[in-house]
């Protein structure tokens, strides 16, 4: 996907993310657990949207100054507003413009499964984290039980679209908000786990995470809702990870 192509699909995303904590998706509402265990200087969030969330982690950890990259000019625009230091960057191109050891922390929600190049990215967050710097990130996990039993099904993996325009061949074609049909990466656990070490980070700790299921509320989604709280407590089989990994 070209540089403008990613930009014009990202402007979508922009204000999705809850405003409040009482409204916040299971993984929200898990990195800010995660947050709150420290306390930090400073923090950068590669891709920020609006840069609501990224006010809820500097909260979480009594952040003193906080650092945003994103690829949608719109949503620098609405982060900036808010007081966070935002920059308009393409992290799959791009090298962070911040110097060297300049960070407690980095944060990247759903934003490694966008990249062609996850390598140059992770490259990156090591060069800008201070020595034993942490990194949260959150992924969609190919190896869930939701995308085994889609493949079985004949079905699509939920995290791989076919489309840019229409969310098709899934087993839920129609979910509710806007659909993540670029995924150009699809990471087991086991395969996040092992790329991560080779670019000197120990794994701290992996979380597993919920789908977002669409707010009707008919017997078969609380049905599936239920399945899904409960393998969030296995993240190999979860429909999502969430990995706290320490630079070495």
């Amino acid at each position: 996907m070209t540089c403008s192509i990613r930009r014009r699909y990202a402007d979508r995303f922009v204000g999705v993310t809850p405003k409040s904590y009482e409204e916040l998706y299971d993984r929200h509402r898990k990195v800010l657990e995660i947050f709150s265990r420290y306390r930090f200087k400073n923090i950068l969030d590669v891709g920020c949207g609006d840069g609501s969330f990224t006010l809820l982690i500097k909260e979480a950890c009594k952040a003193e100054e906080v650092y945003a990259v994103e690829i949608s000019e719109k949503g620098v625009e609405e982060a900036s507003k808010k007081g966070i230091k935002a920059f308009r960057l393409d992290v799959d191109v791009e090298d962070l413009p911040f110097k060297d050891e300049f960070f407690d922390a980095v944060f990247a929600g759903e934003v490694i499964e966008h990249l062609f190049d996850p390598d140059h990215f992770l490259d990156e967050v090591y060069r800008v984290l201070k020595p034993k710097g942490i990194l949260v990130l959150t992924t969609p996990n190919l190896a869930s039980l939701h995308n085994r039993i889609a493949l079985l099904l004949g079905f699509q993996p939920f995290p791989l679209g076919v489309s840019l325009r229409f969310n098709v061949g899934r087993l839920i074609e129609h979910a509710e908000g806007p659909q993540s049909l670029d995924h150009v990466r699809a990471f087991t656990l086991r395969a996040l786990k092992k790329l991560l070490e080779l670019h000197n980070f120990k794994i701290l700790e992996i979380k597993g995470s919920t789908a977002q299921l669409p707010k009707r509320r008919s017997l078969l989604l609380k049905l599936l809702s239920f399945a899904d709280r409960f393998l969030a407590l296995f993240p190999s089989l979860s429909y999502r990870v969430i990995v706290t990994a320490e630079k070495i």
